[in-house]
């Protein structure tokens, strides 16, 4: 052998080999907010723009370690540059643009798509829209979106409407249901408290308005699912915030985070206080919460979460001291210092893994407890509570081999044991017992859904939900002659749903649906006055009919998003006094709700310096008593549905700059909205001005935020709740009025450290 062709030999044996030995890199591409996989995300080198490789349909890519770093770059989502890790698996976590809605990946019906493309009328808050406030409470962002209205009385006294549906619980939200990261927030009778979970540990929400997914149980309102941070990379994160505001407003959050290859940890960390507007409206809350996962061959996750709460009680005033004395509380709970006083956890396992490449599960495991004492003027009532449920889910995305052809097949179980005891006030300490009750409130839901793709551009939804309810009192009070010891079972209840979406071009799409819903009555409701069970109660059922266009248009500078719909509700359950804050629920006929609700996002400006946006939602309720009966009122057929406006509008424009300057100005108009079924008496309509401005600078691996923000800046007097069908009482006037802030000051700083 020559010099030359054994000095060729070599060099092309050594080629091979490098070649041979190159490392690769594997991991999956997901949305930030979700966890939901970003199929066809692309890695482009930065160094000449060559793309690398682009991401499967289920997220994952692989890649070789050089060069090591590149920019990973997906429609809709800000782009992202990474220094590619040496022979690891790992999350690459993308953040949605805000200027791109309609290019984000929902998974409202268990079926991963752009929100382009969603067959229902879903609205997705992101965590840029929660820090628009100051993150002390939801409302804000909740009563931007079109068709949703949230009452809050106080921190703790808040009732969310979807609808129109859900008006007609008293002081808390019924009728719609919630999950974390999905384990339920919705209590066994249907109550739903998501005040209690502090906007720091949340990156987004996802709002399903009216009875569209079977998925989640078919809710009657619809379903609002708070989705966790999901880490990304390999880091160790640190970060410290604190804020103070108007009437004693103090808010303090610290957060631990860290994640490698292997998975996740984060523990987060607030408390928050406020000396309250009113009298006695004092509030503390304090929570702690350790999110985590695991990767493996699938991916397991938990949640754990302690939350301490003492929140005194203001009530509702009449319109005089709503007028003259907003600040007042009402006589009788100011008389007693009325308080709730609670402990309440949550703890849940979930695991993913894709048991095929076209078969995917999902299921999780939970359990939560609750343990309160209240002191009110007419009683004093200890309550504990204790869950336990699971959910789980199948998704087979080539079902029987075909393409076009996807199917989710899964169930979910919850039954929680809830023991109230009532005891006299006897000068604000515990006098005799008045009540003592256990109850046992279990449901099932089934639920399956088939997704067929029709053609490129049209794609056909059909799912069905099976529930089956019970309730279980026993009555361990023997003082009394009345025993309401009993067991009473719904009906089967099946919801089915079809939907369908199809697109007109690259840029716009239209939609439709019909689906069923449901929202069965609590056991307080089926308690008749005599203290049986009213065993001819039923739950209330209702049809949607819905309609709608998404779309980009002059250059995807607007997005619009527009929906149509009619609900028609059976078997209206109403709550009737009889007694002082006490109610007993009737049947009492048929709604509709008829409506229209509109979100345009305009992008004012896009450059590499600044970024600005503007939003304008309008939603338009007209909601009706369609057949209502009320034996001891009369006959309400025809009138507007109580506690609901039929006028609400929002807009605002938000602004950020390269060097950190950020901002926004937001209004709300909220109309007047009849306050008794009799439509005699109405609240005032009002207006809020709201404003926010921040700097945000990154020094290294550490990044500082300051920000400060005026609420209700024209100092408008409002009912920021109202107390629908409020009654006199020993003479005195009806109390229908939660009288909201004056213009209040906020602002506060918050630090992080990124260790790697």
């Amino acid at each position: 052998m020559t010099l030359v062709k054994w000095l060729l030999l070599v060099y092309f044996t050594w080629i091979a080999a490098s070649i041979q030995a190159q490392e690769r890199v594997k991991g999956k591409v997901v949305d930030a907010d979700n966890n939901e996989p970003l199929a066809g995300a692309v890695f482009i080198a930065t160094a000449d723009s060559t793309v690398l490789a682009i991401a499967d349909n289920s997220g994952n890519f692989e890649l070789d370690a050089q060069p090591h770093q590149v920019v990973v770059y997906f429609l809709g989502y800000e782009r992202k540059t990474i220094t590619l890790p040496n022979k690891t698996f790992f999350i690459i976590a993308l953040e949605a643009d805000p200027l791109e809605i309609g290019e984000v990946v929902v998974n409202a019906y268990r079926n991963p798509v752009k929100l382009l493309d969603v067959a229902g009328d879903v609205t997705v808050i992101s965590k840029r829209d929660l820090l628009r406030d100051n993150e002390v409470a939801i409302t804000p962002a909740l009563n931007r979106i079109p068709g949703v209205y949230m009452h809050s009385g106080a921190l703790n006294t808040n009732r969310i409407t979807i609808r129109g549906i859900g008006t007609r619980t008293l002081y808390s939200t019924n009728k719609i249901r919630a999950y974390l990261d999905e384990i339920p927030l919705t209590s066994g009778d249907g109550e739903t408290t998501i005040e209690d979970i502090d906007l720091s540990m949340i990156d987004r929400v996802d709002v399903i308005k009216g009875p569209a997914s079977s998925i989640f149980g078919a809710g009657l309102g619809g379903t609002i699912n708070l989705i966790s941070a999901e880490p990304d990379g390999k880091h160790t994160f640190l970060s410290a915030s604190s804020m103070v505001g108007s009437f004693g407003l103090v808010r303090n959050v610290a957060k631990f985070e860290h994640s490698d290859e292997q998975g996740s940890i984060g523990v987060v960390y607030n408390n928050t206080q406020s000396n309250g507007y009113r009298d006695n409206n004092e509030y503390d809350r304090s929570s702690i919460t350790a999110l985590g996962t695991k990767n493996g061959k699938g991916r397991l996750s938990f949640l754990a979460s302690f939350i301490k709460l003492k929140a005194f009680i203001p009530s509702s005033l009449d319109s005089a001291n709503y007028i003259n004395n907003p600040t007042s509380a009402a006589f009788t709970w100011v008389n007693t210092q009325g308080f709730e006083d609670y402990n309440k956890g949550m703890f849940g396992v979930g695991y993913d893994i894709n048991i095929s490449k076209n078969i995917h599960s999902k299921s999780s495991v939970f359990t939560n407890f609750k343990n309160a004492y209240e002191l009110a003027p007419f009683g004093i009532f200890i309550e504990e509570s204790q869950a336990i449920g699971a959910r789980s889910s199948f998704t087979f995305n080539k079902l029987l081999a075909k393409n076009w052809l996807k199917a989710t097949v899964g169930g979910e179980y919850f039954v929680d044991w809830y023991y109230i005891r009532k005891y006299r006030n006897n000068n604000r300490e515990i006098g005799e017992i008045l009540s003592d009750n256990n109850e046992r409130r279990s449901y099932y839901n089934l639920f399956a859904q088939v997704d067929i793709s029709l053609s490129a551009k049209t794609l056909l939804s059909a799912g069905i939900n099976f529930n089956h309810t019970n309730f279980t009192l026993h009555d361990r009070y023997v003082a009394d002659s009345i025993n309401q010891s009993g067991n009473y079972k719904f009906d089967l209840i099946v919801s089915p749903r079809l939907a369908i979406n199809h697109k007109l071009n690259k840029n716009v799409s239209v939609h439709a649906s019909i689906s069923h819903g449901f929202s069965t009555p609590t056991l307080a409701e089926t308690l008749m006055p005599n203290g049986l069970i009213n065993t001819e109660i039923k739950p209330e059922t209702g049809v949607s009919y819905e309609a709608g266009t998404r779309g980009y248009f002059f250059n995807r500078k607007l997005f619009m998003d527009v929906a149509l719909y009619s609900m028609h509700i059976n078997n209206l359950l109403v709550a009737r006094r009889t007694g002082l804050d006490e109610y007993v629920g009737v049947n009492a006929g048929k709604t509709l709700h008829n409506g229209i609700s509109t979100t345009l996002n305009y992008t004012l400006l896009k450059t590499s310096k600044v970024r600005a946006g503007s939003f304008i939602a309008y939603s338009f309720a007209n909601y009706k008593f369609q057949e209502f009966v009320d034996d001891e009122k009369g006959d309400f057929s025809g009138n507007k549905l109580t506690g609901t406006p039929a006028h609400i509008a929002n807009a605002g424009i938000d602004v950020a700059f390269l060097v950190g300057l950020y901002g926004n100005v937001n209004f709300n108009y909220t109309g007047k909205m009849p306050m008794n079924d009799a439509n005699s008496k109405y609240s005032e309509a009002y207006s809020l001005l709201n404003a926010k401005v921040g700097y945000q600078k990154k020094m290294g691996n550490l990044t500082l935020d300051i920000n400060g923000g005026v609420n209700n800046i024209l100092d408008k007097q409002y009912a920021s709740m109202i107390l629908i069908n409020a009654r006199s009482f020993g003479g005195k006037p009806p109390r229908y009025y939660y009288p909201g802030l004056p213009i209040n000051y906020y602002g506060g700083f918050s630090v992080s450290y990124r260790f790697n």
